[in-house]
């Protein structure tokens, strides 16, 4: 791309009247550059841009004002007869010449002064390279920050290839778009182009844009429609007149042929993307979309075809995975008399699995450890790449490491990778992990986590003595699945002690993940827990074991000895159908929710059922101290310190609170290493770090703060 930097007064810069950014509002008309100049237009122009009272570039005004101009992104011009287009920028130009107005006038412009209009620094692209000029806005709005509407980026997308003779594959990479996101724009946009040449084409609107895209990835929607990616076009043409019905207002006459008639407006059947993929369910079904557009709803039509039948039949087979899934979980609880039940439930399982033999099996929720008497743990862990952390050596581990540091200073990330690292090839770890930190606490969101999977991870250790790794990708799968509501693929490559284990999930938003494997293991016991993520199933597991290896009187009497002496006695209590944690304590005549208790004690009592839940194994625990009173931090550290050496767990604990450090420093000195995680200049995470013994005597020394 070919540019030169010059500095040009405010008055030489044109404002561009087909600028993308609002192509798709009404009024527009296309202006040929002779026009350009053209007071009209210019005027026209600015008030697209500056809004109704300027409400569009209010934020710029304050800025311009407040700060001058600031030479961060450069705006982007091209010659026109004596004057300049902008080609990126036009936002800006557009505020400042208001504010040169307002300057003129002797109103307000704040810092800005004249010789701040006279010469504004800007980048002259060549006039006649109208690639390069496209290339330059959809760096910025599509694949940069400031993006346009969607259909906004699809026309400048288009207008590369059929105006500047750009192959797909120079697109994709001129603008780092994918090739499928360019690839569906296109098909979105000849969907729209349709519409608007249809007897309903008045009623476009950019909102609606999600409603055509979400047709357009739709496979059943395109096969109802008929849509020939060779020629590009619709060969069903009856199908795409009554689909876009469905979508747009029609007139109905009320009482036809009576002195009372009259036309009615009906409201359109489909107003949200989400419709059309229940819509796709049933779209061959002719007796369901007659139904539907009898009622007028997708939920009417939906609940008369037959693909309410096949809904049902897969969430019940979802509700009995999840409850197998408990029943697993506790199934230490079972007796003789369950027997029966079992072999009865097993016929009507044979009933209805087919042979197929060969198939890679779904990834079970219960996943056998590697080693189960590990007393060595981690001597070292490499985070390669996880999130923001980038070759991050973690070396000299003990039995107890504390992670110090500010806010946004990788603590929580490094708790994480190490996690992730214990769990192997465990994809459904991954995504819980991933479905916590977006706080959906139900379900997964693929599309969330697609789009937070902004990198591969690469994490590896010296685990008791061996080699362990983890590596996660983000892939598009070539199988033979069903593509309906298909996101993305994830993949796992782990190995440890020589062995390799894989496995592969297929995320979707229409249904259930998709987990597939050869053999998953677990590296060991380990949990992770944070007073910001709560896992009701870990601490149900966590306390069946307590009770089962006889711990949980340990746990109960600290509570007891350090913060109210009046419980008797923790229990997991059934009620209709929910466990829930109740205490029982001599100041009350019944059983109280746990949760009635302070913050502090639940949490105090979570991270030492989880200490013993991960016997022969690791713990990460993320800001150990929130909602835990200072005077407690000292006999709770010591607590945690011996649970965690009778039960052989290697520790890993983040905080940013300083007498949380100096009540660790006064445990075991030697089974401790401080790590304090900082932020270099070139924005790398890095540490610093200090052994307990020399940490412990510094700090009664100099009373250092490690932080």
């Amino acid at each position: 791309m070919e540019t030169r930097t010059s500095h040009k007064h405010i008055n030489r810069l044109l404002l561009d009247p087909n600028n993308y950014r609002f192509v798709d509002r009404p009024g527009y008309v296309h202006i040929d550059e002779k026009e350009f100049e053209d007071s009209r237009i210019q005027a026209r122009t600015a008030g697209f841009l500056r809004g109704q009272g300027n409400e569009l570039i209010s934020d710029l005004i304050n800025s311009f004002k407040t700060n001058g101009i600031l030479q961060q992104d450069p705006i982007q011009v091209s010659q026109v007869g004596d004057n300049y287009v902008v080609i990126e920028g036009n936002r800006r130009v557009a505020t400042l010449k208001y504010l040169y107005e307002q300057f003129k006038n002797n109103q307000d412009s704040g810092v800005l002064q004249e010789s701040d209009f006279k010469s504004i620094e800007v980048i002259e692209i060549a006039p006649d390279n109208r690639r390069d000029q496209l290339v330059a806005m959809g760096l910025n709005h599509i694949s940069g920050k400031k993006r346009w509407s969607p259909i906004n980026q699809t026309r400048l997308i288009q207008d590369l290839i059929s105006s500047c003779n750009m192959s797909e594959e120079e697109v994709c990479n001129a603008l780092a778009i994918s090739k499928t996101s360019l690839r569906r724009s296109l098909r979105t946009l000849k969907l729209i182009e349709e519409y608007r040449k249809s007897d309903y084409g008045d009623q476009f609107e950019t909102t609606k844009y999600s409603i055509f895209e979400e047709i357009m990835k739709n496979t059943a929607m395109k096969e109802w429609l008929a849509w020939n990616d060779d020629t590009q076009s619709f060969d069903k043409r009856y199908n795409l007149e009554r689909l876009f019905s469905w979508i747009s207002y029609n007139e109905v006459v009320i009482n036809e042929g009576s002195d009372e008639e009259q036309i009615e407006r009906q409201e359109p059947i489909i107003t949200k993307s989400h419709e059309i993929r229940e819509l796709a369910k049933f779209i061959t079904d002719t007796k369901a979309i007659d139904r539907m557009e009898e009622s007028q709803s997708v939920t009417v039509g939906f609940s008369n075809s037959d693909a309410i039948g096949e809904s049902r039949f897969h969430n019940a087979l979802d509700n009995i995975g999840k409850e197998l899934d408990a029943a697993l979980k506790f199934c230490e609880y079972s007796n003789d008399s369950d027997i029966s039940k079992f072999n009865s439930l097993r016929k009507k399982f044979d009933r209805l699995t087919v042979d197929d033999a060969g198939r890679i099996t779904p990834l079970s929720t219960y996943v056998e450890n590697i080693s189960d008497n590990s007393i060595r743990h981690f001597s070292s862990i490499d985070i390669i790449s996880y999130r923001r952390i980038r070759n991050l050596q973690l070396t000299k581990l003990r039995n107890i490491n504390l992670i110090v540091g500010g806010n946004n200073s990788g603590k929580t990330s490094l708790l994480e990778a190490v996690y992730i690292l214990t769990k192997l090839n465990d994809l459904n770890a991954f995504l819980d992990l991933e479905r916590m930190r977006g706080k959906f606490y139900n379900d997964y969101n693929a599309e969330w986590i697609d789009k937070n999977f902004c990198s591969d991870i690469k994490i590896s250790g010296i685990y008791n003595d061996f080699e362990t790794s983890v590596a996660v990708a983000k892939v598009s799968s070539d199988e033979n699945i069903d593509r309906t509501g298909y996101v993305t693929s994830l993949e796992i490559n782990a190995s440890a002690n020589n062995n390799d284990y894989d496995s592969q999930i297929h995320l979707y938003t229409n249904r259930e993940p998709g987990f597939f494997y050869r053999q998953s293991r677990h590296l060991c016991n380990s949990a992770i827990t944070s007073p910001y993520r709560y896992s009701g199933d870990l601490l149900r597991s966590a306390h069946a074991h307590a009770v089962k290896e006889k711990r949980l009187d340990n746990i109960v009497e600290f509570i007891r000895k350090y913060i109210d002496n009046s419980i008797v006695k923790i229990e997991l209590v059934n009620i209709h159908g929910h466990s829930r944690f109740f205490v029982s304590s001599s100041r009350h005549s019944q059983s109280i929710d746990l949760t009635k208790y302070g913050e502090g004690l639940q949490r105090i009592f979570e991270i030492a059922l989880l200490t013993t839940y991960c016997r022969n194994g690791i713990l990460m625990i993320d800001e150990i101290d929130s909602a835990i009173h200072k005077g407690l931090l000292q006999p709770f550290a010591n607590f945690i310190s011996e649970l965690a050496r009778n039960n052989y767990v290697q520790l890993f604990i983040s905080t940013h609170s300083k007498e949380c450090v100096d009540a660790f420093s006064k445990t075991k000195t030697d089974e401790i290493m401080a790590y304090q995680m900082n932020i270099t200049e070139s924005g790398e995470i890095d540490y610093r770090r200090i052994d307990g013994v020399r940490l412990s005597s510094l700090i009664e020394t100099i009373n250092l703060d490690i932080r």
